[in-house]
């Protein structure tokens, strides 16, 4: 049960679309994961209404995260007069390889 003052006991006018547009709006709601009524809420009060993301993007970012945490420690230790690290080269490849990995699940 809602606290009181914030149940939803109002409802606003219907409004018309076209079959295009209703198209649109019911597919902007599934990419937001999200049913057409409170899709259409968020956007109307002007809250933030961000894509769903799937398990393989998750994946996707952590791997490049990992990535970029170890681009990070070599650009730290070139900084620090340390020289580069024996693994570079392995570092570089991973993050192409997580790249590569990106640009392919979204071409698909």
């Amino acid at each position: 049960m809602k606290p009181k003052g914030e149940a939803r006991t109002l409802a606003l006018p219907s409004i018309r679309v076209s079959p295009d547009e209703m198209s649109f709006i019911e597919a902007q709601a599934a990419t937001a994961g999200q049913p057409v009524s409170t899709y259409a809420r968020n956007v109307l009060t002007n809250r933030k209404v961000a894509p769903r993301t799937t398990a393989l993007e998750d994946k996707l970012l952590f791997e490049l995260n990992r990535c970029g945490v170890n681009l990070h420690q070599v650009v730290k230790a070139l900084n620090f007069n340390q020289g580069l690290p024996s693994d570079i080269s392995a570092t570089m490849d991973e993050l192409r390889a997580a790249i590569a990995q990106i640009a392919s699940a979204h071409d698909s």
